[in-house]
């Protein structure tokens, strides 16, 4: 073999090795990625639930309040559904 071709192969066998290397630098930095997609998708999703479950609780003590307001106050309870009941009617009204 002449010094040209051994110089020639030694060229391409470091094209190849450098080919290589970017591909595992491209493979890990892949696989990098991806868990850190899924580690976020993990945190926004318990954020998701613990809002869901605060929201909810909050949503069962306002309830809790009206249902004991009505209970203790029925005539007002009355008084004040039909006022919201007319409100509602006039504002319905006033669009046809």
């Amino acid at each position: 073999m002449t010094q040209s071709a051994a110089i020639e192969k030694g060229l391409e066998n470091g094209k190849d090795n450098a080919a290589a290397a970017i591909k595992d630098r491209a493979a890990k930095t892949v696989e990098k990625t991806v868990e850190a997609a899924q580690d976020t998708y993990e945190q926004v999703a318990f954020q998701a639930e613990l809002a869901t479950e605060q929201a909810s609780e909050e949503l069962r003590k306002v309830a809790e309040t009206g249902t004991k307001f009505v209970r203790e106050n029925p005539g007002t309870a009355i008084v004040g559904a039909v006022g919201v009941g007319i409100l509602v009617g006039l504002a319905l009204r006033g669009r046809d």
